[in-house]
């Protein structure tokens, strides 16, 4: 079996659509961050997956009334775990920033989403006895490592800004982020079984005539779907709370008309966090037997293609030598690991020699 190139391109472009997902933040205007919040994840949890379910999945009630219903809610629940990791990570870069809450959340989230799968499922001591498991493991760690370097670089970066005045007086209270980090990178692994546990509706699916490639929809029916309705009471309080609840139908935050292109803005960058996931799909599926691999290699790029896309946005343009210099390595070892953990998975297809 050749390397995995096209599988890693795809997850490549999921990663990258995940990277710029948050970018139509920007265009929004006369609005509070809840209100953002609530459309992007009303269109990427509930009605982007409800959508592609109905159109990719042929006959779709008669493939949920044919699965089994433990299945749905184990999807459904680490889904609504992974919803809280959502909020945890929004709080914890209150704390300390945007990249030590990416870094260690996003790295957390890659170790254990390479673990935790196989290891409820019983395989973990068969992929790890393997060639080509124990390749994608030195591939997570090489990516573990190269994340926490991003994280660092970009703390130095965020403090070299803030010590010449263009930055934000950010108050970094390490004692509450890193612990939401850490909270919101265990939960966020969830998020791999949530669409591992819907396999069985995936199974039943494929067989009722879904294709492989978009199959992933109807898991999204239920992981997605939990992480929406885990996150809706408190985003709804915490609309109430700031008196805001009216911006939902579009008013602005200070009682006048929004633009009306906020909810296009916000609804696009619930589309651009959903095709992460459709191209996650179709990369997991070219990953062959190391499927597993699909998530750290995903997380991993994630971390790559947002920290080249700051780049290319000249955010690091200002620091100093030793800083540009970090975050190079960073991005050496992150490019390194996507290199072994693909390595990694071509080992795993070679037969044997006999």
């Amino acid at each position: 079996m050749s390397f995995p190139i096209l599988g890693i391109l795809l997850h490549g472009i999921g990663a990258f659509a995940a990277a710029i997902c948050f970018t139509p933040q920007h265009r929004v205007r006369n609005w509070t961050y809840e209100t953002f919040w609530f459309w992007m994840s009303f269109a990427s949890w509930f009605l982007l997956p409800v959508i592609g379910s109905l159109v990719f999945i042929p006959h779709l009630w008669e493939v949920l009334a044919g699965s089994p219903r433990e299945a749905m809610w184990t999807s459904f629940s680490y889904g609504a775990a992974y919803g809280f990791g959502g909020m945890a990570f929004g709080f914890a870069i209150r704390h300390v920033g945007y990249s030590l809450t990416y870094a260690l959340a996003v790295g957390i989230s890659a170790v254990l989403g390479f673990f935790l799968t196989p290891l409820i499922q019983g395989k973990l001591a068969e992929i790890t006895g393997s060639a080509g498991g124990n390749a994608v493991l030195a591939g997570v760690a090489i990516g573990f490592a190269g994340t926490l370097l991003c994280g660092f670089a970009g703390r130095k970066k965020e403090t070299e800004v803030k010590n010449s005045g263009g930055g934000n007086d950010l108050s970094f209270r390490p004692a509450i982020g890193i612990p939401l980090c850490v909270v919101a990178g265990v939960l966020s692994a969830l998020y791999s079984l949530a669409l591992g546990s819907a396999d069985p509706v995936a199974e039943v699916a494929v067989k009722r005539g879904a294709s492989p490639e978009f199959v992933m929809n109807v898991r999204f029916l239920f992981a997605s779907t939990g992480a929406f309705f885990s996150i809706l009471p408190i985003t709804l309080w915490q609309l109430a709370k700031k008196s805001t609840l009216q911006e939902i139908t579009g008013a602005g935050a200070d009682g006048s008309p929004a633009p009306r292109t906020n909810i296009l803005w916000g609804s696009l960058a619930g589309l651009l966090w959903y095709l992460q996931f459709i191209f996650y799909g179709m990369g997991h599926n070219r990953m062959e037997t190391l499927g597993v691999a699909s998530w750290p290699l995903h997380m991993i790029m994630l971390i790559l293609f947002s920290t080249l896309v700051a780049i290319l946005r000249r955010e690091w343009a200002s620091c100093t030598p030793d800083t540009k210099r970090l975050i190079t390595f960073a991005i050496s070892l992150l490019i390194l690991a996507v290199l072994v953990i693909g390595y990694g998975n071509h080992l795993n297809d070679t037969p044997a020699a006999h």
